[in-house]
């Protein structure tokens, strides 16, 4: 056999040692070490990002899962770090659910992923001058650059083995994810409003913290009034206290 064509036959049972015949030569004590040590390596950095996934679905689910991904997905990074990205695109893009797998999984997995990669994100290396203790409603607020404004149809802060859904709620759910000054990456659930005035922020960078609550008053019926300014300069007060916002533009 052509040693490019031996090399694919041997990726292939490694892949796949139900359906690709073990090529010839090795034999199968060696070949069960090869099949165990990748697919168990692979599976590891799937545990280590994806613990409350693996949790609900349990063993044999997760298991049978991790094997379809190491089998069927032609992975776009070379790096072992990188492999809880390749699993959340497989189940984004390729994966065909089955009944017997939560139709919330691919939503519960982003939401674990979110953390590896804010936790791993270097936005933040480089920061624009700024006031920590600036006017946010005067002022242009700064929002930390390692932050997540995450909608979901189901409540991923809140799945588990024993709480599965079959259905989505009548509303979504809002998740602000960041990274803080400890640091540490934080999850606080918040309402629509919040989820929108933030995306307000991020998309107009020049605009003040008063701009940005007006147009928000304007794009959601029932939130103008005299008290806007109030409410809006307690909530970016909040966000700065979290870490969310970092403070006011120079």
């Amino acid at each position: 056999m052509d040693f490019q064509d031996y090399q694919r036959a041997f990726a292939a049972h490694i892949r796949d040692p139900r359906s690709a015949p073990r090529p010839g030569g090795v034999p199968a004590r060696r070949m069960r070490v090869y099949n165990e040590l990748l697919f168990n390596n692979v599976q590891g950095f799937l545990l280590a990002c994806f613990p409350i996934s693996r949790q609900v679905l349990g063993a044999r689910k997760w298991r049978r899962l991790a094997r379809a991904f190491f089998r069927d997905h032609a992975c776009h990074s070379p790096y072992f770090w990188q492999i809880p990205d390749e699993f959340l695109r497989y189940l984004q893009d390729e994966w065909v659910a089955t009944e017997d797998y939560p139709a919330f999984l691919p939503e519960l997995v982003h939401y674990e992923w979110v953390e590896l990669d804010l936790e791993t994100s270097a936005a933040d290396a480089s920061l624009p001058a700024h006031d920590p203790a600036g006017d946010l409603l005067a002022g242009r607020p700064l929002l930390n650059p390692v932050l997540r404004v995450l909608a979901y149809r189901y409540p991923v802060q809140r799945l588990s083995a024993r709480y599965r859904p079959s259905e989505p709620p009548a509303e979504p759910t809002f998740i602000l994810a960041f990274r803080d000054a400890e640091p540490r990456v934080r999850f606080l659930a918040i309402n629509a409003a919040t989820a929108q005035l933030l995306d307000l922020l991020r998309e107009h960078p020049g605009w003040s913290g008063e701009r940005a609550l007006r147009a928000l008053a304007e794009a959601v019926p029932g939130l103008a009034g005299g008290d806007l300014s109030v409410f809006g300069a307690e909530l970016l007060d909040l966000l700065r206290a979290e870490g969310a916002v970092l403070g006011s533009l120079r």
